[in-house]
């Protein structure tokens, strides 16, 4: 007891001469120019950086220091940092209350997909462009889709999105870029395919697009980048925002090919709507949600393939005879798209545990549209479907995802993020499905106090998808239920040496199972560097590894898609794949204006490469001869090419300044052996990329097979991209903005295509390969717009998209969209 009794009068004695010899330091960071607190803002001891803090999310830091006179550094990424005297005194509580203020150059741009915690633009060891949701609204932009159109090295074709060349048209299976929204997977469950009008872009924080391999910390789908939609947490003022708009589409430049009449000019309208605020300090409340009533720039079947003016015969009943007792009707019907979605996000901080929060986020659409894949023609059915493709569509999507996340004052982060996803399309062609994805992930990220700049992330994640439809029937039970299963193990590590010299390693292993029979395990690994060369000038470069597990439609589809079949192929591979990237990205300040030049160079190397093919695969016959599509493993190939860009703004004068971003992407991907046999058709040949294969040259002969082993490149695939918008900006009375913005895309010829499309155009009278002909130079498209601030509180905007009225197509026999011009209300209090 004697002892017990001294050790505990030692330990009190040790304690009072601790708190004699502290005090304690509380405040809070700002944003000098919103006054908006800043989450995660480093607070540390000049003297002894192992001693530090993390504001929390009301901004809020408290520090033990001893006593004397110190020194704080408070930092966050994007600010300027500042260093500030206090004096602490025995037991007392000195208050530091802190503004930063923004970065006075472009670098001031932060990105999260990256490396999954904030870092620099300019440290980052990948290629990385950033969408501010000024652009996404200025350009009018109903749904990502649009949103994106913008983003160098990146092409959407048909909705399908194409990084570098690095995939082709696959009709919607298959994806090799992953889309997230708030870092988790927005891909459906059995096609692995994004649905645009679902992604939520009318609160946007930015848009983060990663370019080149990123399986080791987004898993498969990420073969070739990530799209990463990031959603807006309330600020301390409240904010509503309405954007109301209406356009019409233009008459096609090509006479014939004008289905519509005065009368029945198509269209759209609709509108996004958001409203955010935070609830008593410790809840974050956004509400939003969109309409969209498009009833499209295709029209209906022409009149002579109609029976009467009730529309087309659809089904018979006879009696015994054969004499028909009952015949059904559909009336003729254009392509259309309406649809209502409507999202929240709900985050409570904990008022007694500093650092928790938890939530759930939420997002809902029903839509009926109809649409399809095939022109009739490249004359008067240009804008018209191939008779009988013409498919109805009522779709149901829905995500909910419960989160929480913990923050510790030594710089630990903890994350727990779940996420349930459906979707459900009803057919009328009998090929409806339903899916849904149960995905969960756990992550923990440290960020040493004691060891400046460096920082683990580590984490392990869980999904189960699951998939009802006939038309994935192909499989081994024929009941068209299909199950897929993914787990991964991941780490990264993050070092910045003598801060100029940024490292980073990670590691992945994943596991995949279909239907439970078909297992996989496969590790990924990835390596990064960038050094500071000179005053910002970044030299970067990296390597990572990539692995794409096929998806269960390219596995079991059993359908047709536009009329044309699509068959199974239960035997494909997995698809692997390396990539290095060389880069320098260098800040650069012209008068006042203020920007980055990036130029990269990158190298794509794939084994088991798959492609979707045509070819005579099907049965004779199907009404093609025999004709339908394939995923297929085609042997090796490659993609290797070099993009630059330039992204910057500047103010010139007090009332004019221009925003900036612009980049060209050249893109070579070609197959390794344009002679290896990946198939035998179900007429005996044997088929290689060199047999399978057309090419139309720039002279527009059809080249023979010989030529297209020394030009094996990929079908489906843009070489040269180029895109830029150019945004000036009038400052009207030091109050009211005026502003004008030009948006240029260029897409060069699409070369290479499926050589049975060829053999069959003359049978069904597309005019495919008249129309390949007759625009094999490539297609320039411009957009413009002109938007003028009415008062503080509501905008007025005019969006012209394909100005020149282009007749273009990004993909064989399906058209875009003519010239639209629409009228953009935005309201915000």
């Amino acid at each position: 007891m004697k002892r017990i009794f001294t050790t505990s009068i030692l330990s009190l004695l040790v304690l009072f001469s601790v708190a004699q010899d502290t005090g304690t330091v509380k405040g809070t960071v700002k944003d000098k120019s919103s006054g908006e607190t800043i989450i995660g803002a480093s607070v540390v001891l000049e003297s002894d950086k192992g001693r530090g803090a993390a504001s929390d999310f009301d901004g809020n830091f408290t520090l033990i220091l001893p006593v004397g006179d110190q020194k704080l550094v408070i930092s966050s990424i994007g600010y300027e940092s500042q260093t500030i005297p206090v004096t602490v005194k025995k037991g007392e509580t000195a208050t530091v209350n802190v503004s930063l203020g923004i970065e006075s150059k472009q670098m001031e741009m932060v990105v999260v997909s990256a490396g999954k915690f904030e870092q620099r633009i300019e440290d980052l060891t990948v290629s990385v462009s950033v969408i501010k949701p000024d652009l996404v609204e200025n350009r009018g932009s109903i749904s990502a889709e649009d949103a994106l159109e913008q983003t160098p090295g990146l092409t959407i074709v048909d909705s399908e999105p194409q990084m570098r060349g690095g995939s082709g048209y696959s009709f919607g299976a298959g994806a090799r870029v992953m889309m997230l929204v708030d870092d988790l997977p927005i891909l459906t469950g059995d096609a692995g395919r994004p649905s645009w009008g679902f992604i939520p872009v009318e609160n946007l924080e930015q848009i983060e697009v990663i370019k080149g391999a990123s399986s080791v910390l987004y898993g498969s789908a990420a073969l070739n980048g990530i799209i990463n939609i990031r959603t807006a947490y309330p600020k301390d003022k409240p904010k509503t925002k309405i954007n109301l708009y209406a356009g019409i589409y233009s008459p096609p430049t090509q006479d014939d090919a004008i289905w519509w009449d005065k009368n029945d000019i198509p269209g759209f309208s609709g509108l996004n709507f958001f409203h955010s605020r935070k609830i008593n300090k410790l809840w974050d409340l956004v509400v939003g949600g969109n309409v969209l009533m498009d009833n499209g720039y295709i029209g209906p079947e022409p009149a002579d393939v109609i029976v009467n003016d009730i529309g087309y015969i659809t089904n018979v009943i006879e009696d015994d005879q054969g004499n028909p007792i009952d015949t059904t009707y559909t009336r003729p019907r254009r392509e259309f798209q309406n649809r209502f979605r409507g999202n929240f996000n709900l985050r409570k901080r904990s008022g007694k545990i500093p650092g928790l929060a938890f939530g759930v986020n939420g997002n809902f659409m029903y839509s009926r549209s109809a649409g399809s894949l095939l022109w009739l023609n490249s004359s008067y059915g240009l804008f018209r479907p191939f008779g009988g493709s013409n498919t109805l569509t009522v779709q149901t999507t829905y995500n909910i995802d419960p989160f929480i996340t913990y923050s510790g004052e030594g710089g630990s982060r903890h994350t727990f993020r779940t996420r349930v996803f459906h979707q459900n399309n009803d057919n009328d062609n009998n090929q409806g499905n339903l899916n849904y994805v149960f995905f969960g992930e756990y992550q923990y990220a440290h960020k040493f106090a004691n060891i400046r700049d460096f920082t683990i992330t580590t984490g392990v994640m869980g999904q189960y998808s699951f998939s009802e439809a006939e038309l994935y029937a192909g499989n081994e039970n024929g009941d068209g239920k299909n199950n897929f299963t993914n787990a991964a193990l991941y780490l990264q590590i993050d070092k910045k040496f003598w801060n100029r010299l940024t490292i980073n390693g990670g590691a992945r292993f994943e596991y995949f199972s279909v239907n439970q029979n078909d297992t996989v395990i496969r590790p990924v690994f990835r390596l990064g560097a960038n050094v500071r060369l000179w005053k910002e000038g970044y030299l970067r470069a990296s390597f990572g590894e990539g692995f794409r597990f096929p998806t269960i439609a390219e596995r079991f589809i059993f359908t047709t898609v536009g009329g044309l079949p699509i068959v199974p192929n239960v035997s494909i591979k997995p698809e692997r794949s390396w990539a290095g990237e060389l880069g320098l990205r260098q800040g650069i300040k012209i008068g006042k204006f203020l920007g980055y030049l990036d130029l990269a160079g990158f190298y794509q190397h794939y084994t088991n490469f798959v492609e979707f093919n045509a070819g005579r695969f099907g049965d004779i016959n199907n009404g093609f001869f025999g004709l339908a599509f394939q995923s297929q493993n085609t042997g090796d190939a490659r993609v290797y090419g070099a993009d630059v860009s330039l992204m910057g703004n500047g103010q010139f004068t007090d009332w004019f300044g221009v925003n900036v971003l612009v980049g060209y992407t050249y893109a070579r991907p070609e197959a390794l052996d344009p002679d290896y046999v990946y198939a035998v058709d179900n007429q005996g040949n044997e088929l290689s990329q060199t047999s399978s294969t057309s090419l139309l040259s720039s002279s527009s002969t059809a080249q023979d097979t010989a030529n297209y082993r020394n030009d094996p490149i990929l079908k489906y695939r843009f070489e040269h991209l180029v895109n830029a918008d150019v945004e000036l900006v009038f400052t009207v009375k030091k109050k009211h903005k005026l502003s004008v913005g030009f948006t240029y895309r260029y897409y060069s010829f699409m070369r290479s295509v499926d050589k049975i499309f060829y053999d069959v155009d003359p049978i069904f009278g597309w005019g495919a390969v008249e129309f390949r002909e007759n625009n094999s130079k490539g297609d320039h498209v411009f957009d413009l717009r002109a938007s003028a601030e009415l008062t503080e509180n509501i905008k007025l905007a005019v969006v012209m998209k394909n100005v020149a009225n282009r007749i273009y197509a990004l993909r064989p026999l399906k058209v875009n969209a003519p010239r639209s011009t629409q009228l953009q209300l935005t309201v915000q209090f």
